[in-house]
C-alpha cells in the first residue's frame, strides 16, 4: 500500500512530490514517458522560463468565467518569489530578466535533474514508461486502485498531474481528464491556446516569415474581446508570436462557439490614423520623387508596407508627388487596421497549453483536493486556468502542485 500515488511526473507532479516528501509522504510518481519531465525540457527554448517576478492576476483566465475569481485563491504576488525559493533549496538558483525568471545556468536540464534529485532524496520513487488505464476507490472508499498496463496499485491518496491536452508527445495526451471523470469531475470544453492562428487566404502567405510589431485586437461578431501589444510573426498559414499566442485562447473559444473572429492589427500604434496621415503628407513634398513604398518600409518591413499599399488601392511604384491626401488617408487606415479573419488555431500538438479542464469550483482551492471523491488531488494544466506566456503556467503548475503536497 503506497501513501500517495502521483500520477504525472510533471512541473506540478514533481512539486507536489518533493513537498509531501518532505513531510513524511512516501510517494510514487507513475509517468508513462521514458524520463519525467519532458515538457519541461522544452520550456523557454530549453532555457526554462519557470516564473515570472512581474506576474498579474490578469494574465490567468478560465473558460468557465464563473472560475476566475477563485484564481485569486491560489496565485498570489508572493507566489514568484515562493517558488524562486523552492527552486533554490532543491540546487536551483535563479536568473531574472525584465522579470522573466529563469534557473541560473540557463539550462531547463539542470532544472528537470535537481527537481529529480530533490524528490528522491525524500523516499518518494518514480517509475517511467508506465501508462495508467484506471482510477478507482475501493468499496470501502478508504483506498485507491490505480490500474496500469503491468500491476494495479493500492494508496491512500492519489493525485492527478497528468497535464491536459496541448504537446501529447511530452506526455500530456488528455488522459487525465478520463481520470477525472472516474472522480465524478465534470471538466469544460478543452481547446489549444498559446498557439499560432490559422488565416483567411487574402495574400497573406506573401508575408511569410515577415515580423512586425504592433497591437493586435481580437473581435468576435464585431465586439472586442481583448488585444496585446507585441511582435506578430506572418506564416505560412497566419499569424504567430508570443502577441498572438496570448489572443489564441480567445480565438479558440470564440471558434469552438461558432463566432466569427477577426484580428485588427494596427501597425503604427505610436500613431493614430490622423497622425500617420499628416505624417505621409509632409513625407510627401520632402521625397517628392520617391516611391512612397521606399517611404513607407521606413515604418514598416518592406513586404508589408507593399501589402498596406495594394490594399489601399496603390501600387507598389506610386510615387511620393503623385499621391493626393485621400489617398494617403487610406494608406495610413491600412496601416492602422488590417483585418484578419480567423479560421482556426493550431492543432494541440503544436500548441503550448490547454485552456479548459476541470472547473474551480470543484476542488478545494486550499489542498487542491477534490470536493468529488476525497483523497484525490487535482493539480496543473489539468484544471480549467490557462496563463498567458513568460512562466505563468508553470507558476499554475508548481503553485497547485506544491499546495497539494503540503496538505498531503
Amino acid at each position: 500500500m503506497e501513501d500517495v500515488v502521483i500520477i504525472g511526473g510533471g512541473a506540478a507532479g514533481l512539486a507536489c512530490g518533493i513537498e509531501a516528501g518532505k513531510r513524511g509522504r512516501h510517494c510514487l510518481i507513475l509517468e508513462q514517458k521514458e524520463k519525467i519531465g519532458k515538457k519541461l525540457y522544452a520550456t523557454g527554448n530549453g532555457k526554462c522560463n519557470f516564473a515570472n517576478r512581474a506576474m498579474e492576476l490578469t494574465g490567468y483566465h478560465c473558460v468557465a468565467k464563473k472560475n476566475e475569481t477563485q484564481i485569486s485563491q491560489v496565485m498570489m504576488q508572493k507566489s514568484c518569489l515562493s517558488t524562486e525559493q523552492f527552486m533554490l533549496e532543491a540546487g536551483i538558483p535563479s536568473i531574472e530578466r525584465q522579470g522573466y525568471v529563469y534557473p541560473r545556468s540557463e539550462q531547463a536540464a539542470a532544472l528537470v535533474h535537481a527537481l529529480e534529485a530533490a524528490y528522491l532524496q525524500t523516499g518518494g520513487a518514480i517509475k517511467c514508461g508506465t501508462c495508467v488505464r484506471r482510477v478507482a476507490q475501493d468499496r470501502t472508499g478508504k483506498f485507491f486502485c490505480v490500474e496500469t498496463d503491468e500491476q494495479t496499485y493500492q494508496s491512500r491518496r492519489v493525485v492527478l498531474a497528468t497535464g491536459g491536452t496541448a504537446a501529447s508527445k511530452f506526455g500530456s495526451d488528455g488522459s487525465g481528464y478520463a481520470f477525472a471523470k472516474m472522480m465524478d469531475h465534470t471538466t469544460t470544453p478543452c481547446l489549444p491556446a498559446l498557439c499560432g492562428l490559422k488565416c483567411k487566404e487574402n495574400g497573406w502567405n506573401r508575408l511569410q516569415g515577415v515580423r512586425a510589431k504592433g497591437t493586435v485586437t481580437l473581435l468576435q461578431d464585431g465586439k472586442y474581446i481583448a488585444e496585446d501589444y507585441g511582435e506578430i510573426q506572418f506564416t505560412r498559414y497566419g499569424v504567430s508570436g508570443i502577441v498572438i499566442f496570448n489572443l489564441s485562447r480567445y480565438a479558440a473559444i470564440g471558434l469552438h462557439n461558432h463566432h466569427t473572429v477577426i484580428l485588427s492589427l494596427d501597425l503604427l500604434t505610436e500613431y493614430s490614423a490622423r497622425q500617420a496621415a499628416a505624417l505621409f503628407r509632409k513625407l510627401r513634398t520632402t521625397c517628392a520623387a520617391r516611391p512612397f513604398l521606399d517611404v513607407l518600409s521606413g515604418f514598416l518591413p518592406e513586404p508589408l508596407a507593399r501589402y498596406c499599399l495594394l490594399a489601399a488601392g496603390l501600387t507598389d511604384t506610386a510615387v511620393c508627388r503623385e499621391l493626393t491626401d485621400r489617398q494617403l488617408e487610406k494608406v495610413a487606415v491600412q496601416c492602422k487596421s488590417q483585418q484578419i479573419e480567423i479560421l482556426g488555431t493550431n492543432s494541440f500538438e503544436e500548441a503550448q497549453v490547454t485552456a479548459g479542464g476541470v472547473p474551480l469550483h470543484e476542488i478545494n482551492l486550499a489542498t487542491m483536493e477534490s470536493k468529488k471523491t476525497a483523497g484525490c488531488y487535482l493539480v496543473g494544466e489539468l484544471l480549467d486556468v490557462d496563463g498567458i506566456c513568460g512562466g505563468y503556467n508553470l507558476m499554475w503548475a508548481w503553485e497547485t502542485g506544491r499546495r497539494a503536497g503540503r496538505s498531503l
